[in-house]
């Protein structure tokens, strides 16, 4: 039987959608969204056998709504990420934060680490590899990152830790022996992290807006990158007033390379591109 062909994804059922989003977790979908938004949906919507897109919003608004607001989520906040992207960062992140928080910690031995917005799990595990190569830290040290993020699809992936070959492209070799474990599944390569990397991540998932005073501080270093898109200015103020709550004196926030702090909150000194210190 052919589909039923769905009205026109207007303005008014954008509209609908977007505001339902933005209470529910925060985030803002931009008008530039709303074509490529409508066909995700219409496809979406055929799968679960509604007929227009308002029925699809007094669908999300009823109990069992509850999954499919997950599954939303998940469609308008696919996010491409690539192990150690923004070289410049993970540079400073390697040669000044890193060894001047070992220097710091000396006595006590643990770093917390924050990768809010994690993604697949590329940038916790890129992380994780800098801080095990840094000297002078060894098997005393309690090192552990924790890794967020709203997307369950991606959450799945960055706790299998699985990766094709044209994704670990970016990884320099040593670490790539060191800390993956090649296997041959049909005729394509894929790479497992190993569990020594692993063990120091803690996955799991949260809404920023709804959920972060669940985090317990403080934390060293927090990493929010290409996060902040998703969120209007408002949004944004009430998020970086948590960060600021959480972070230990001097510790450090690292934003996407297009977002900044200007005329968000002042307390954040920028120390480089798109990293902060806590004043």
């Amino acid at each position: 039987m052919p589909h039923k062909v769905l009205p026109p994804f207007s303005k008014k059922d954008f509209n609908l959608i977007q505001r339902l989003v933005k209470s529910k977790v925060g985030i803002l979908i931009r008008p530039r969204k709303q074509n490529i938004l409508g066909v995700k949906l219409a496809s979406r919507l055929r799968q679960l056998g509604l007929t227009s897109y308002l029925a699809y919003y007094r669908y999300l608004l009823k109990p069992e709504g509850i999954k499919e607001l997950r599954h939303l989520v998940n469609t308008v906040t696919i996010d491409t990420t690539e192990f150690f992207r923004g070289e410049q960062q993970f540079k400073f992140l390697r040669e000044h934060i890193l060894p001047e928080l070992i220097q710091q910690k000396n006595k006590k031995k643990r770093i917390r680490i924050w990768s809010s917005g994690c993604s697949t799990g590329q940038e916790p595990y890129s992380i994780a590899m800098l801080a095990n190569e840094m000297a002078g830290i060894d098997m005393s040290w309690d090192i552990k990152i924790l890794a967020t993020d709203i997307n369950t699809d991606s959450l799945k992936i960055a706790c299998l830790g699985r990766y094709s070959k044209k994704q670990v492209k970016d990884i320099p070799s040593k670490y790539l022996k060191k800390y993956f474990r090649k296997e041959l599944v049909g005729e394509k390569e894929i790479f497992q992290i190993k569990e020594v990397l692993k063990k120091k991540i803690i996955f799991r998932r949260l809404n920023l807006l709804m959920s972060i005073n669940r985090i317990k501080g403080p934390v060293d270093m927090i990493f929010c990158r290409n996060v902040m898109i998703y969120f209007d200015n408002r949004t944004r103020k009430m998020i970086s007033d948590q960060f600021y709550r959480l972070l230990e004196p001097k510790g450090y926030l690292c934003l996407g390379l297009s977002e900044s702090l200007i005329g968000i909150d002042n307390r954040f000194k920028p120390v480089e591109s798109a990293i902060y210190c806590k004043n």
